[in-house]
């Protein structure tokens, strides 16, 4: 038998070798991934010499071949990651949670514990073995614990060496890279002063016990970009579990687009910075020690006066700089108006609006689209920066509006659709969220990523559209 056969995939084999991994691993392959999980299966077959998908799946699913569906899962299981990823996550850490847990310790047992589920090879667990140390005064009067779990032993000992080629360090800027790292063979070797904090394990997130006993409770919990892979009840579990190995005031930090919604309720989402976090709440009092609210901590709830205040303030803000183009009389994506003194282009509108947004000063950034618009009013970037800005200020109609005008000037604007889906998820309204998450993928799928798609940081168009898939997959029967 050739050992590069090609095993075709039946309906019969979909069905079964994806619920054997679901029940395995967590991981579920929808219907768009039957290629993929094909790819994987006959890769595996091929490698232990099956003659067809059947025997292999005999194979597999027998208790005497743990070993092999550990090679299949870890197989199938996505690997990519980068130093830092997502850093206004990583400046909260570095500038809040970490000197908040010290300060709430001050006095007590000075032991911090991180523990990063899912960390591929390394990267994560290590960039927090940094952050512990670029921030924590006297860190060496702590007990910092690092714990990094995967399925994948293959990547657990790539993490183990601490070596990474060149091209891994995109994320990591020359401060970092002199102080924790040493240049050897073609990349970096990283510092024994972040490796003796970090230890990795194999670990099953749905089949094996937490890891309280070997490790203890944890002040906060990376688990990013892992569940978008698990089923609905299967992430709830997971999540349940996460909570029940917590510390009070422990935090967890998700991935970019996934959320606690219709999972838990029993987590408190805050924003620090330009993060959103979730924690375990913190109870009064601990052991006889009275803990007061962080008023740096931000709340998700609703924005500080009535419906009709906030109504009544957005159209103060159109009646200063003139009504808005209406998106339903064509005007031309590339018409402009005359610059006037008060004016600023696109480009300059666009840039100038991020940067307020990014300092809080939301109604500074409204100025500046407004006075783009005032240049443009058809241009779809002014219309998604405005949406981000509404979103921040938890004004949902507004950014559902911007961020359909945005698209009706350039409607494969694959990321404002993400944007509106998202908006319509969070405030209930399942059936527009999963018909905009089906948009978003045709998008993604049908078009090269555009400059806007950088708002999702280290998202590729591929990782967009896994979303967009675990998205509609487990929002899809939700309707309320």
């Amino acid at each position: 038998m050739s050992r590069n056969k090609r095993h075709m995939l039946s309906e019969t084999d979909f069905e079964r070798f994806r619920q054997l991994v679901k029940g395995a691993s967590g991981i579920f392959f929808d219907r768009d991934k039957i290629e993929v999980l094909g790819a994987g299966l006959a890769e595996r077959a091929n490698e232990v010499g099956a003659g067809d998908l059947d025997e292999y799946y005999g194979l597999v699913s027998s208790r005497e071949s743990r070993e092999e569906l550990n090679r299949l899962l870890a197989h199938l299981s996505v690997q990519e990651t980068q130093f830092f990823r997502n850093s206004p996550q990583f400046d909260a850490l570095r500038q809040y949670i970490i000197p908040e847990i010290a300060r709430r310790k001050t006095g007590g047992e000075r032991v911090m514990r991180f523990w990063c589920a899912g960390c591929s090879t390394g990267q994560e667990p290590y960039s927090v073995a940094m952050s512990v140390l670029d921030v924590l005064p006297e860190p060496e009067s702590w007990n910092i614990q690092i714990l990094g779990t995967d399925l994948n032993e293959d990547a657990l000992a790539e993490a183990s060496r601490g070596w990474y080629p060149e091209r891994k360090f995109a994320g990591v800027d020359r401060l970092h890279l002199d102080r924790y790292f040493h240049a050897a063979g073609g990349g970096y070797t990283i510092d024994e002063s972040v490796r003796n904090l970090v230890r990795f394990e194999r670990l099953n997130l749905v089949d094996d016990p937490l890891p309280v006993s070997s490790f203890g409770v944890c002040d906060a919990v990376f688990c990013r970009n892992v569940i978008i892979y698990f089923t609905h009840e299967t992430a709830k579990i997971v999540i349940e579990h996460f909570y029940d190995i917590m510390s009070p005031g422990a935090y967890l930090f998700l991935g970019h687009s996934e959320t606690l919604w219709r999972m838990s309720s029993k987590y408190a989402l805050v924003e620090i910075g330009d993060a959103f976090i979730y924690r375990k709440p913190l109870p009064l009092s601990v052991g006889g020690r009275r803990f007061l609210p962080d008023r740096r901590l931000r709340s998700t709830g609703p924005s500080s006066g009535s419906s009709d205040e906030r109504r009544s303030s957005r159209a103060d803000r159109r009646s200063r700089s003139g009504e808005r183009s209406d998106p339903r009389v064509k005007t031309g994506v590339n018409k402009q108006k005359p610059l006037t003194d008060d004016a600023l282009s696109p480009r300059e509108a666009a840039g100038s609006a991020r940067i307020q947004l990014d300092r809080g000063k939301y109604e500074l950034a409204i100025r500046c689209l407004e006075r783009g618009l005032a240049a443009n009013g058809a241009d779809p970037e002014l219309y998604f920066v405005l949406g981000l800005v509404h979103e921040k200020m938890n004004e949902p109609e507004a950014a559902a509006e911007d961020f359909r005008r945005a698209l009706y000037f350039d409607p494969d604007l694959g990321i404002a659709r993400f944007h509106l889906a998202s908006v319509f998820e969070q405030n209930g309204k399942i059936k527009s969220a999963v018909r905009e998450y089906r948009n978003a993928k045709r998008s993604f799928k049908e078009n090269l990523p555009g400059l806007l798609e950088a708002e999702l940081e280290a998202f590729d168009a591929d990782s967009l559209m896994n979303l967009c898939e675990w998205k509609i997959e487990n929002l899809t029967g939700l309707e309320s």
